[in-house]
C-alpha cells in the first residue's frame, strides 16, 4: 500500500512538472520576427586617411571632432527565444553614417529580459554585435557594436512592443575626396572612421 501511495505521488508530481513545462511552451513562442526602426544621433567622428593625392604626393590625415550628425534606421529580424529570459536575433537593415554614406548593417544580438513572465510587461538590456558593407562606389566591410537598454510592453501573447535606447560604436571606411576628385581604393592605403553615437528606437515582435 505504502509503495502504491509514494508511486501515486511520484506519478502526480512528474503530471505537473510535464503539464507546467507544457503549458510554459504554450506561454512562450520559441520563433520571432518582427521590424525595428529609430533615430541615430551621432555625436563624434574620428578619421584617418592616408592615400595618394591626384598630383601623386602622399597624404596623411587624422582628425576628431564633437558635432551631432543625424540619421534614420530600419531594420528587420528573427530570432529564436532560448527561454523566458533570453532571445538570440539575427538583424539586417539600412541605415545612414552621417553624411559619409549609407550601409547595410547586419548582427547578431542576445537580449536579456527581466521578470519571470512574459506575457507581462518587462524591462530588457541587450548587446549588438555585426559588420554591414557600405554603400558607395566602391563598398567595402564595416563593423558595428551596440549596447542597449529599454522596457517591452506585451500587446498579447505574440504580439510584443519594445522601446529601446543603445550607444553604439561603427567602424567603417569613407570615400576620400581630394580636390573635388574621388580617390579610389587602389590610391588609398588608409580610410577609416570611427563614429560614437546613442539611438532610440522601436521595435515590433511577433
Amino acid at each position: 500500500m505504502k509503495k502504491a501511495i509514494i508511486i501515486l505521488l511520484l506519478f502526480s508530481v512528474f503530471n505537473i512538472k510535464v503539464t507546467g513545462a507544457d503549458t510554459v511552451s504554450r506561454q512562450l513562442p520559441r520563433v520571432t520576427f518582427g521590424a525595428e526602426w529609430g533615430y541615430v544621433a551621432t555625436f563624434f567622428s574620428y578619421h584617418s586617411y592616408n592615400y595618394f593625392s591626384t598630383e601623386g604626393y602622399r597624404m596623411s590625415e587624422k582628425h576628431g571632432a564633437f558635432g551631432i550628425g543625424s540619421n534614420g534606421e530600419v531594420n528587420l529580424h528573427i530570432g529564436y527565444n532560448l527561454n523566458h529570459h533570453w532571445n538570440i536575433a539575427l538583424y539586417a537593415g539600412f541605415t545612414g553614417l552621417m553624411n559619409i554614406h549609407n550601409a547595410v548593417p547586419v548582427s547578431i544580438r542576445a537580449t536579456r529580459y527581466f521578470g519571470n513572465l512574459p506575457e507581462a510587461d518587462r524591462w530588457l538590456a541587450f548587446i549588438d554585435l555585426g559588420s554591414g558593407i557600405s554603400i558607395k562606389r566602391q563598398p567595402q566591410e564595416l563593423a558595428t557594436a551596440k549596447l542597449g537598454a529599454g522596457y517591452r510592453i506585451s500587446l498579447s501573447r505574440d504580439t510584443k512592443l519594445d522601446f529601446i535606447a543603445a550607444v553604439r560604436l561603427t567602424h567603417t571606411h569613407p570615400q576620400i575626396i581630394d580636390e573635388g576628385d574621388l580617390i579610389t581604393l587602389e590610391w588609398t592605403n588608409r580610410n577609416s572612421a570611427l563614429l560614437a553615437a546613442v539611438s532610440v528606437g522601436m521595435s515590433l515582435t511577433f
